[in-house]
């Protein structure tokens, strides 16, 4: 089992057991730094979840043990890591040492739908290449050479997806400041005939009581359409369209980090030819 696949697994396994996230993460890490070469090789001929289950369960049980292992100061450091690290690398250890039977008549090696389910959750914080296998030399040539006869595909590809969220973010832009300067113009126009509709149906009330009014009436209404729109288009030249932009932002973030994993897992399995 690959070591970013049995460290994500592991967390998980510690979460579904009531740890938290943070303390899950933050003892996960620790315990990543304390493997040794052996525990390397131990890891990578994992096949089984049960394996992991196991682990999890003694390194849980340690870690409910340890009121409020999160509470610290800025200026200490974090105790319960401290104090927990080398009881939990202990628990790990002899959990590791423990051969482990799987049942008769079951298949114990990872199914490719469920290593493909492994790799769609995994984080980039544990997506580094093992060191505990060196990589061919074949699988290490194909790499670099198919990477290199690619780039020109790669860069055009690459091109157009940064391109689209680049017109995106010029476009998005470009539609705050019309609406803003359309505001603007609204505002200015509207209130120019607003007040003129008005004060010409105020001197109107003295010969022509009906028009006067028709007139003061026909100002407000143009009043109260000039606020409606200013109103909606500043909404969405400082509201909605600032909200879509960091979505999409978002989405580049998403769209860059599976390139990421994409290139990582591609490297990986040439690296293992």
């Amino acid at each position: 089992m690959e070591l970013s696949i049995f460290m994500k697994q592991l967390e998980s396994a510690l979460i579904k057991r009531d740890i938290s996230p943070e303390i899950a993460h933050k003892h996960v890490s620790n315990i990543r730094r304390t493997f040794t070469s052996e525990d390397l090789s131990e890891i990578n001929s994992m096949h089984t979840v049960e394996e992991i289950n196991a682990l999890a369960d003694s390194i849980a049980a340690i870690l409910k043990k340890s009121p409020q292992p999160l509470q610290k100061t800025n200026n200490t450091p974090d105790a319960s890591v401290s104090n927990n690290s080398d009881e939990i690398s202990q628990s790990a250890q002899q959990t590791r040492q423990v051969p482990y039977h799987p049942p008769k008549a079951v298949d114990t090696k990872v199914a490719p739908k469920e290593q493909k389910s492994y790799l769609s959750e995994m984080s980039d914080d544990y997506f580094t290449y093992s060191n505990e296998v060196d990589p061919s030399t074949k699988g290490l040539t194909l790499f670099w050479v198919g990477l290199f006869v690619t780039l020109p595909l790669t860069l055009a590809l690459l091109a157009v997806i940064f391109g689209a969220f680049a017109g995106l973010f010029v476009g998005l832009t470009a539609a705050i400041i019309l609406s803003i300067v359309a505001m603007i113009g609204i505002v200015a126009a509207g209130s120019v005939v607003s007040l003129v509709g008005i004060i010409y149906g105020v001197t109107q009330l003295f010969s022509f009581v009906a028009a006067g009014v028709y007139e003061i009436g026909l100002g407000a209404l143009v009043a109260g359409l000039v606020l409606f729109a200013s109103v909606l288009l500043y909404n969405l030249a400082l509201r909605f369209i600032p909200w879509l932009m960091k979505k999409i932002a978002k989405l580049l973030g998403y769209v860059c980090r599976k390139l990421k994993l994409l290139f990582y897992y591609i490297r990986r399995e040439c690296y293992k030819l």
